[in-house]
């Protein structure tokens, strides 16, 4: 999807919250939070501009899409700054291209499971997993789940990660999601900051047992 139709979804979703809220309460705390994203809004936009100009090109440049099998080597290649923890199932597996062609074959085939790739150019700069799961509670609601993100170390703090997580979001709102979720390491303050800026918040604590 192009970054100017991706970037207008975004817009729309904030003015509608600036309407929503300034007629529920014009003077509250809740309305200069929303005039705060809609600064925020604006920096992302200048991001967004620096992007394209360093690349001497356009906005739609830039397009998040479902990732291809061309894909997987880069995504494998961006993986390798991700990784916090390494578990005992992990040590010493060195997976062929095949086999990592064959996991993304099983990936593709999975209905809810997207591997989300986020292009500046002809070149993936980020990726990020999105899962949609059916569920019995909650008035039979899924709900979504979000892993991996990682962004290019070259192209970071331009505002591509925030893009590719509203984007996921929104796909999550679409297919009728009464939430989303996601884990991030104790040491991670800073991506903490990021997720909390999107409006997550910190409302349980994650248990995780690796193998």
């Amino acid at each position: 999807m192009p970054l100017l139709r991706v970037y207008g979804i975004y817009l729309n979703e904030i003015s509608e919250k600036a309407a929503r809220t300034t007629e529920l309460a014009p003077h509250s705390a809740a309305v200069r939070a929303v005039g705060a994203s809609l600064r925020l809004t604006l920096c992302l936009t200048y991001s967004m501009l620096t992007v394209a100009s360093k690349r001497g090109g356009s906005l739609d440049e830039v397009a998040i899409r479902p990732a291809i099998e061309e894909d997987v080597p880069r995504i494998i290649e961006l993986y390798r700054d991700l990784t916090i923890t390494t578990s005992e199932v992990e040590a010493g597996r060195n997976p062929s291209l095949d086999e990592y062609q064959r996991v993304f074959a099983e990936i593709s085939a999975v209905r809810g499971h997207e591997l989300l790739a986020i292009r500046l150019g002809q070149e993936v700069v980020g990726t990020l997993v999105l899962l949609i799961v059916p569920n019995l509670s909650h008035a039979a609601s899924p709900w979504a789940l979000l892993e991996n993100l990682i962004i290019d170390l070259r192209y970071r703090r331009r505002g591509l990660g925030r893009m590719l997580m509203e984007h996921a979001i929104s796909r999550a709102r679409e297919s009728g999601c009464y939430k989303i979720a996601l884990s991030s390491d104790r040491g991670r303050g800073e991506a903490h900051d990021f997720y909390r800026s999107l409006g997550f918040e910190a409302s349980a604590h994650g248990f995780r047992r690796f193998f």
